[in-house]
């Protein structure tokens, strides 16, 4: 003799009605779109911190060119060429006397 036990469960058959349908699909068109608006900030922020980061950039850049302008500016002042003329031990030019050339040819063949 066997003696079993079975026990018929009534397991419910889901059967998605229209409404529930309507539903899921909803719900996944939803989570899409949050899926989408985080990629989106994401990448709103990033653009943003890449623009912080090169302003920054030109305005360390725009500083330099300044103190490179003033410099030059300085280095190309008639007082440090004055200065740097003496230093060389140039002199200055009194008369000026040119060389007169004897007829139109400057090359003699001999």
């Amino acid at each position: 003799m066997q003696n079993t036990l079975v026990l018929n469960l009534p397991l419910p058959r889901y059967r998605l009605s229209l409404n529930s349908r309507f539903f899921y699909l909803i719900f996944l068109l939803l989570a899409f779109l949050l899926v989408f608006y985080i990629f989106q900030t994401s990448s709103v922020v990033s653009g943003s911190y890449q623009v912080q980061k090169y302003q920054k950039k030109i305005d360390e850049l725009s500083g330099e060119n300044k103190f490179l302008e003033v410099n030059s500016a300085k280095i190309n002042s008639l007082e440090s060429i004055d200065r740097r003329v003496q230093e060389l031990g140039f002199e200055k030019v009194g008369k000026i006397h040119y060389i007169q050339l004897s007829g139109s040819s400057v090359v003699i063949k001999k």
